[in-house]
């Protein structure tokens, strides 16, 4: 994937860069089971989402226990091909750095979907929010119910909408850890579209 080619700058944090370092260690261990197949399916979503050929799953709400997510993404992740997506990956969408530059989406946590720390906690503790508590301040994306049942066109117009508030809205800012990907390259390493995989579709299963 080269840098003229994307139409996303894609930004991440530290503990977003821990949990891909994680999960290539574990692929380095188990190359051609689970954990290989996990990570190449979290580096391909990365391009993706880079290049824009997919936004995502879905946008997020709020439920008390999982917290108020009303500004970002799921995409889902399998490590298993055979079975259902058992992970996911969260984002937000923001405008861009500077007028001119690329609209921006920010990278904040690879984990499994269930469970003791799933994806949702993660999210809420990275963004400092309680898992109880309405964000005020994201009213602007209205009051999407989590339990909502969406087909495919339905999903992308709201992911076609919060985008449009999102890149709108002057509080979304990335976190303090933030860095574009491309800068740091978190170890030497540069995310790239896998090659051999076609153009995914808008969303994802």
């Amino acid at each position: 994937m080269s840098e003229d080619s994307a139409r996303y700058e894609v930004v991440l944090g530290k503990e977003f860069a821990v949990d891909l370092m994680r999960l290539a260690a574990a692929a380095e261990e188990d190359p051609r089971g689970p954990a290989g197949y996990l990570h190449r399916q979290v580096l391909k979503q990365i391009g993706d989402l880079a290049l824009g050929s997919t936004d995502g799953r879905h946008a997020l709400g709020y439920e008390s226990g999982k917290g108020d997510l009303r500004d970002c993404v799921t995409a889902y992740l399998q490590s298993d091909p055979q079975a259902k997506a058992d992970y996911r990956l969260t984002f937000r969408e923001m405008p861009p750095a500077a007028p001119g530059g690329l609209a921006r989406r920010e990278l904040l946590a690879i984990k499994p979907r269930q469970g003791s720390g799933n994806i949702y906690e993660h999210t809420c503790a990275r963004l400092n929010r309680n898992l109880h508590d309405r964000q005020p301040g994201l009213n602007a994306f209205g009051d999407r119910m989590p339990s909502l049942k969406q087909n495919q066109a339905q999903r992308q117009a709201q992911l076609d909408a919060n985008r449009a508030i999102a890149h709108a809205f002057p509080g979304q800012v990335p976190l303090a850890t933030s860095r574009p990907l491309t800068a740091d390259r978190f170890g030497g390493r540069r995310v790239e579209a896998s090659p051999k995989a076609g153009r995914e579709g808008r969303t994802t299963s």
